[in-house]
């Protein structure tokens, strides 16, 4: 069996990036009070227009392309969780690869500062390969890589685009329904569905 993770909202909550990110801007803004009014409007309006409304409220002389870069390709102060690095250390036991969509630094970043290169096998950063889910390229990627296996399992929380094509390709979902991400709300076509990281492995021993 192989065992194929997401990353974002999946082996950690993607809020803490967000809070890393914000974090960056207003240390390089030299203003404190930046970081409380961008998570203060990400909280309330999402993510969609953070930065313009930074600029405008507090007048700033940055272009907005400037803290896009800053937000995305700073060096993250992120965690992995420990029911994550449980059911890390537990798939060790069998192959594990990772797909992940996202801008290719960024992404790449990120997989450092989870030190998940002590856990992943094949981490494939789509944005790499020119390709992103739910496209089915990723996932013969990994099919081919670990062409010996037969049983493929794919764990991520995206329930819009994420299991399509692990789906088509006869291979097992499960779905962490993560309580504080972005898709919490949707239903999923995922085989299982799981709202605690620990009950991703008990789904995973029944599968052995």
């Amino acid at each position: 069996m192989v065992i194929v993770f997401d990353l974002d909202d999946t082996l950690y909550d993607e809020v803490e990036f967000v809070k890393s990110g914000f974090k960056e801007i207003a240390e390089y803004l030299g203003n404190d009070q930046y970081y409380d009014f961008m998570f203060d409007t990400f909280v309330k309006d999402g993510s969609g227009k953070v930065f313009n409304d930074l600029i405008d409220t507090f007048d700033l002389d940055i272009s907005l392309q400037k803290l896009i870069e800053i937000y995305r390709f700073h060096q993250p102060d992120i965690n992995l969780p420990a029911e994550s690095q449980e059911l890390l250390k537990f798939s060790q036991t069998y192959h594990t690869a990772l797909i992940s969509d996202g801008y290719y630094l960024m992404q790449q970043n990120k997989f450092k500062a989870l030190r998940l290169e002590n856990y992943i096998d094949y981490p494939i950063f789509t944005d790499f390969h020119h390709t992103k889910k739910p496209e089915l390229k990723p996932f013969e990627m990994v099919m081919e890589k670990f062409k010996e296996e037969s049983s493929f399992v794919y764990v991520s929380d995206n329930p819009k685009k994420d299991f399509i094509a692990p789906n088509r390709l006869g291979w097992k979902s499960i779905r962490y329904k993560n309580p504080v991400g972005i898709y919490k709300e949707y239903d999923s076509d995922a085989m299982y569905e799981v709202a605690d990281r620990t009950e991703i492995m008990n789904i995973l021993k029944e599968m052995k």
